[in-house]
């Protein structure tokens, strides 16, 4: 072996993760003799040729068909000439010094035969598949009963997660996570690489499971933590992932417990299924219960207005509203009130008090509007249509209050929205300190001012002090990086208008406006601006132009329609219209669609 080690990447439609990657594979590289090798999973983002200009010494393998984990890792170490062989995700960041540590520990204790590290997910927490125990029939069933929940450390019940060891202490486990599994060559070559017959997942338990019952240790290594965003080349969340576990579980169990193999796929199955249905549910649940809970605690609330209204103003002599006022009107104006904020951002679980209060007045505003073509016996007051409103709005704020939890009623930031480490930024230094102190939303690292090293330590430190109160990013020339909790770290690295859910929301705010421009068109053809904004209406809810878009679109930007009306004011040399634009499609939110329309006087 002429080689250190051998770095073995295999990457699937996430350029800008696995550029991150390489950028800390090289300083962590540095003094050693290291050879890297991605083999690219036929992307179709462009990775390869990303790679080949960006990364020229790394040695790229483009593969023109899926081949799964297990078998593109199988296809580099085939070619692989270091001592050792380091498995690495490429939705990872490795310090400076995980290379040096690691090989000093296996060159010392040379029964070591595979090796784990210590992870933490974009936020700053620790994961706990870190370490884990072989998952036997009875350890699957401890976890299943809850004992594992219940006695987090126990030898026993908590073997699942191998409780004996701390996040924090190095010792021997049975089972490594492929996001960093590092082998001993000699070892791969009497054991084998991965078992093919897994296409994705399950195959990291079975070649730890093959390296114990060769006679070598498995060890995890704590004093070195890695950056694992934790699915970026797959999704978690959903049943596709819980179908392939389960595959790759009965897998495994066929091959290695045989006499137990239906005992054994029972409770893995149980388990599996469990999980994942309590991990769907309460994914859907943050949206989708604080949705119903406000529609019904809304027209509740409405409901007792509107008594109020009715027997001490409309009709304080005697009488009431008609019966289709309660069983069409309260609920047609409490579903189309709450599905006016789902729309403009407002269930989510990382929105802002500004953005709440930037949808209310969006919402009542087009309520409002519309009032004036309900039909005359439709009309029962403009006066209740903005009392119903200021009650949904007192609905939504208990229902958040009680459904988010203390440290995510609103996103937290004191004093100023975001801040940046590095240089000419805010020092590295006393971060932590700072950052409980001043508390910005947003925490950018340039990386090219700071060591990996430093930025993973201050997010597992700023992680325990403030939890769920920061969000990381790391910013790069081309792209900036992060994640805020691994269900939605792919989100996390793209500019705003890319989401899907987020262009969902631009497109529900040119309907509403539209509303409110047909509510308005007499006063509107008065100026020049109404007639040109009139003039528009039509493509606009043909779904042909949006109300406000680019300077000037171009490949850098996510495809938008034509705008009726430009994103800021004036006309802009080509590159203040190329920052600018940039920065509109980056930050998007509906209330600067809102400021670029009434910028000027209708």
């Amino acid at each position: 072996m002429n080689k250190d080690l051998s770095v073995i990447i295999v990457n699937y439609n996430v350029k800008a993760f696995v550029d991150q990657c390489l950028r800390s594979v090289e300083r962590a590289s540095k003094g050693l003799n290291v050879e890297v090798f991605v083999v690219d999973n036929a992307s179709s983002d462009g990775s390869v040729t990303h790679l080949q200009k960006a990364f020229p010494k790394v040695q790229v393998i483009a593969s023109e068909e899926n081949l799964g984990f297990g078998r593109a890792n199988n296809l580099a170490a085939a070619q692989a000439q270091g001592e050792f062989v380091l498995y690495l995700n490429p939705d990872t960041v490795v310090p400076e010094n995980n290379f040096h540590r690691a090989l000093e520990v296996m060159r010392a204790q040379t029964d070591i035969g595979s090796m784990g590290c210590k992870m933490i997910d974009g936020a700053g927490h620790f994961l706990p598949e870190s370490k884990r125990g072989l998952p036997t029939p009875t350890v699957a069933l401890y976890r299943l009963l809850g004992l594992a929940a219940l006695f987090p450390r126990h030898p026993r019940f908590a073997r699942y997660y191998a409780g004996h060891l701390r996040s924090d202490q190095s010792g021997d486990v049975d089972i490594h996570c492929g996001a960093w599994m590092l082998m001993r060559h000699s070892v791969l070559e009497q054991i084998g690489g991965f078992d093919e017959a897994y296409f994705m997942y399950g195959e990291d338990i079975d070649l730890s499971y093959r390296v114990r019952l060769a006679g070598h240790r498995n060890y995890y290594l704590a004093n070195s933590p890695i950056i694992h965003y934790k699915g970026e080349s797959t999704k978690h969340q959903s049943w596709a992932y819980i179908k392939r576990f389960h595959e790759a579980m009965a897998i495994f169990a066929h091959t290695h417990f045989k006499s137990q193999a239906a005992s054994y796929r029972l409770l893995i199955t149980l388990g599996i299924y469990a999980k994942g249905f309590a991990t769907l549910s309460r994914s859907w649940a943050q949206v989708l219960l604080p949705f119903v809970l406000t529609l019904c605690l809304g027209y509740v609330a409405s409901d007792a207005v509107s008594t109020y209204w009715e027997r001490n103003h409309r009709y304080v002599e005697g009488g009431a509203y008609p019966d289709r006022f309660r069983l069409v009107f309260l609920p047609a104006f409490a579903l189309v009130w709450t599905l006016g904020m789902a729309l403009l951002g407002s269930f989510q679980k990382s929105t802002s008090l500004r953005r709440v209060i930037s949808a209310f007045l969006i919402t009542t505003g087009i309520m409002l509007a519309s009032y004036a073509f309900l039909p005359m016996d439709w009309r029962f007051s403009r006066a209740l249509v903005a009392l119903f409103s200021v009650g949904h709005l007192a609905a939504f704020f208990l229902i958040r209050s009680l459904t988010a939890g203390p440290t995510s009623f609103f996103y937290r930031g004191y004093g100023q929205n975001e801040a940046h480490v590095g240089q000419g930024f805010w020092p590295i230094d006393r971060l932590t300190l700072r950052v409980l102190h001043l508390r910005p939303k947003y925490l950018f690292f340039h990386p090219e001012g700071l060591t990996y090293k430093q930025v993973i330590e201050h997010m597992e430190s700023i992680a325990v002090l403030v939890p769920n109160g920061i969000r990381f990013r790391m910013v790069y020339p081309e792209w900036t990086l992060g994640s805020d909790h691994h269900s939605i770290a792919s989100e996390a690295g793209q500019i705003a208008l890319a989401h899907a859910g987020v262009r969902r929301q631009k497109r529900g705010l040119d309907l509403s406006i539209a509303v409110m421009v047909i509510a308005s068109s007499p006063t509107l053809l008065v100026t020049s601006r109404g007639r040109h904004v009139l003039q528009h209406l039509l493509p606009v809810l043909r779904g042909q132009e949006t109300w406000v878009g680019y300077h000037a679109p171009g490949a850098h930007l996510p495809p938008l329609r034509l705008g009726v009306f430009a994103h800021g004011p004036g006309a802009l040399s080509d590159d203040i219209a190329y920052d600018a634009d940039l920065h509109y499609a980056e930050n998007w939110r509906p209330e600067m669609d809102l400021f670029a329309l009434f910028g000027g006087s209708f």
